[in-house]
């Protein structure tokens, strides 16, 4: 009776979203303050914001200037002082204090630098990214790989003019890489006419680990002032490790806060107004991180009651180093009410990343439990993965100017020309004597050579395996989206992208793990989709907007590489061959929203939300296979996603703001999917890993004191366990593994704001992160489902910290 219930309530509930019966309500900014409008028709906008009321902030999210009020889309943004109020300094940092974003990291890979992001639970863990990832207008997502090494690359958060989250396809505007959203980094313009200087240090301690520390300083300035005008930063930051390694024998440390990392940016941007109408702006971004060991710590031999994390299993460090450069050019031409823009720009990445496979070695042979066998105390087999990326993207756009013209419109062609190339090398010297290991303990005779057991010895002589892929994108897209009000304040929305996409993939994989001394496949495919919007949008007065809109997101083709002989139990449960690539196919869906924002009481109250539906066609979904815990990437059927984000900021008093965002997620797979034998492998209403539920709660405290003000705020998390019944049986899923608990965790800043003169500003404050200290298992994690050496991943522990920031 229950279970019908929530049926009956999960449809009426959908019923009601695609008949447009109901408006809820939509998120908001909680800016500090109001931004400066770039374009003529966001001032007009903007002036909601103004007053003694909750801040406004101004966005891009239709490539053109508009207060985040006046857009009739799901969007979260974050100006530059928010972000630094509240302690962001990466996208793991964004996601914890944005409801609706999930972002983690694999459990075998956990700390090592391969991250996944999702928006209202539409996954990007395989194949091309769900999500956009942009610096400026350059889209920098790439494929998702085997290897650790390959994942999205991230700007650190520090010279940012603000951060953007566009939930729901954006692929109208923004392509097929945004099919559940995009996060979007905007980087400061280049001064023309006044000094800007920003500048951050910090220094912090946590607990069982060593110091961090930070310093960066941005500069705004014109060289030729109106004329030729320059921004340039530059940022070091260190986070201490915290997680120590024990002697495998003894479990006595033998070295301390392992995990630590460091990540260094710089940028550069001039700006040549060569016209009144011409403006011509070169930038260059660099960013380098090194990791020197991953965060996963050894449950048996950690007290996560103190948070004292530590690992004996791994003797060799699992470090990772990511760099990247992207040098770009804007031009952008006015053209009287019209702006034509080309963006041009050119990114390259390469990544490394070292594994201690010593474990799953031994585990994937037998033994599972208790203290390295006799003569394997120094066993270290690892994996070495190395990859390159590079993409070339143009994109030429025009647009009328003003954004409160009766009709909105924008055309624009894309080209994107992209390369990866992914290496995932695993080497063990002494293969033979574990697999010996293997056979004495089940009684059975000892191998003479890897030949007898495999029919080929170690690739190059040391590789068990030894993969690499290629994959070679083009895409060439043409796009036009128009606003018109077809009715006083009622406007229609409209827009369509054309795309095609050419993808080449080209995989070498050896080694005794796949039973073969070179294996090469290659694959071509063309893919053509046109992804439309429709949206229609009611400005009741200019503190009220109601929104509904529909649009469709398409994700192009992709190929899993092969798994490996030791993956031959998993596949013939699965239903497919381990020693060839799979082809993945395109995945497509549709997006029904329909939302409001209000602000109320004289800006004193904003209230901002959205409800969604969303069918996904033929999911495509990466999962780790239980037995040889090696991630493949499978087409399973459909799924769907219903839910909503709500939000409200309130400033009852001049010295007090409040803030409080929900987001509830329901996705599950909607098809049976059929396995070998009449099997099923996953069944409708399985739910996707995604928490129902996420809240974040924020209260600020200012009081002035003389050209001053001091100042407390409180930021609360919390992410809830999906305990939505799962099919245990079924050979997708590793029962051992419980799911992912509930975690909360709470931030404290107290600090200061100063004039030092003129429109100089210092800002200290005192910051205590994770205050409870909330140590839950994430990416719990065990080599083999019958293994009890487990690992996993939590929350930094507590840290007490220092931080000094500069405005001019």
């Amino acid at each position: 009776m229950a279970r019908t219930r929530t049926v009956q309530a999960a449809t009426a509930f959908r019923n009601r979203l695609l008949g447009g019966c109901a408006i809820a309500l939509m998120i908001v900014s909680h800016s500090a303050q109001a931004q400066e409008a770039t374009q003529a028709g966001a001032e007009d906008s903007a002036e909601a914001g103004e007053g003694a009321g909750v801040g406004e902030i101004i966005v891009t999210a239709t490539r053109k200037a508009q207060s985040l009020s006046r857009v009739p889309a799901s969007i979260v943004a974050k100006g530059q002082e928010e972000l630094d109020v509240q302690g962001v300094r990466s996208v793991g940092d964004i996601a914890q204090i944005t409801p609706g974003i999930s972002f983690g990291q694999s459990a075998t890979l956990y700390g090592t630098g391969q991250t996944t992001i999702a928006i209202r639970g539409v996954d990007s863990s395989s194949g091309i990214p769900t999500t956009g990832i942009y610096i400026d207008d350059t889209p920098v997502q790439t494929r998702v790989g085997v290897s650790p090494s390959l994942s999205n690359p991230y700007p650190q958060v520090f010279d940012l003019d603000r951060v953007e989250v566009l939930r729901g396809p954006q692929g109208t505007l923004f392509g097929s890489g945004s099919v559940g959203g995009a996060l979007r980094f905007i980087m400061p313009k280049p001064s023309y006419d006044d000094l800007a200087i920003y500048g951050r240090s910090e220094i912090a301690a946590t607990k069982h680990g060593a110091a961090s520390y930070e310093a960066g300083l941005a500069v705004g300035a014109p060289i030729v002032t109106d004329k030729i005008g320059l921004r340039a930063s530059a940022w070091y930051r260190r986070d201490g490790g915290y997680i120590d390694r024990l002697d495998r024998v003894t479990k006595q440390v033998v070295q301390k806060d392992i995990n630590s990392s460091d990540s260094f940016t710089a940028r550069i941007a001039v700006g040549l107004k060569a016209t009144e109408a011409l403006t011509i702006t070169p930038s260059m971004y660099y960013q380098h991180q090194t990791i020197r060991d991953g965060a996963r710590f050894e449950v048996a031999e950690s007290d996560l009651d103190s948070g004292d994390q530590r690992l004996s299993l791994n003797r060799q460090p699992e470090n990772h180093k990511d760099n990247f450069y992207l040098p770009a050019l804007k031009v952008e031409l006015e053209l009287g009410g019209a702006t034509l823009v080309s963006d041009t720009s050119y990114f390259y990445r390469t990544t490394s990343t070292q594994s201690d496979d010593s474990t799953l070695g031994i585990a994937l042979l037998g033994q599972t439990s208790g203290a390295f066998p006799a003569g394997f105390v120094d066993y270290v087999p690892s994996t070495g993965s190395r990859t390159k990326q590079t993409a070339f993207t143009q994109e030429l756009r025009l647009q009328n100017d003003s954004s409160n013209d009766p009709f909105n419109w924008i055309v624009g062609a894309f080209y994107q020309k992209s390369y990866v190339r992914d290496q995932y090398a695993g080497r063990d010297l002494r293969l033979l004597d574990v697999l010996n290991l293997g056979q004495d303990n089940l009684g059975e005779p000892r191998f003479d050579s890897l030949t007898d057991a495999f029919g080929v010895e170690l690739y190059q002589g040391q590789f068990s395996l030894f993969q690499r892929n290629i994959h070679r994108d083009e895409q060439i897209a043409a796009y036009a989206q128009a606003d018109y009000e077809i009715l006083p304040r009622l406007k229609v929305t409209l827009g369509g992208r054309y795309t095609i996409a050419k993808y080449r993939f080209q995989g070498f994989s050896a080694g005794p793990f796949y039973t073969t001394d070179g294996q090469t496949e290659n694959l071509r495919v063309t893919s053509k989709d046109f992804t439309p919007r429709l949206g229609l949008s009611f400005q009741a007065d200019r503190n009220n907007l109601f929104y509904a809109s529909a649009a469709k997101g398409v994700r192009g083709p992709g190929v899993s590489p092969p798994v490996g002989a030791t993956c031959a139990d998993d596949a013939a449960a699965v239903g497919f061959d381990p020693l060839r690539s799979v082809n993945v196919k395109p995945d497509s869906i549709w997006s029904y929203e329909v939302g409001s924002k209000n602000r109320l009481f004289d800006g004193k109250l904003a209230i901002d939300a959205s409800a969604f539906h969303i069918d996904w066609k033929n999911v495509q979904t990466l999962l780790p296979l239980p037995v040889c815990t090696i991630y493949t990437t499978l087409n399973l059927g459909n799924a769907k996603i219903d839910g909503f984000d709500f939000s409200l900021a309130v400033k009852p008093i001049d010295q007090l703001q409040i803030g409080a965002s929900v987001a509830y997620t329901n996705a599950r797979y909607s098809t049976n999917i059929p396995g070998p034998n009449a099997t099923t492998i996953r069944r409708a209403g399985e739910p996707f890993p995604t928490a129902p539920w996420s809240i974040q709660l924020n209260g600020q405290w200012t009081q002035p004191v003389g050209d001053g003000e001091v100042y407390g705020r409180a930021d609360f998390s919390y992410s809830s366990k999906n305990n939505k019944p799962i099919d245990l049986n079924s050979p997708l899923v590793d029962p051992a593994l419980p799911r992912p608990p509930a975690t909360s965790q709470l931030d404290l800043r107290f600090g200061g704001r100063f004039k030092l003169g003129g429109k100089a500003e210092a800002d200290l404050s005192l910051f205590i992160n994770n205050v409870t200290n909330e140590q839950p298992l994430l990416a719990l994690y065990h080599d083999t489902p019958d293994s009890v050496w487990f690992r996993a991943g939590s929350f930094r522990p507590r840290t007490i910290g220092l931080t000094l920031s500069l405005r001019d």
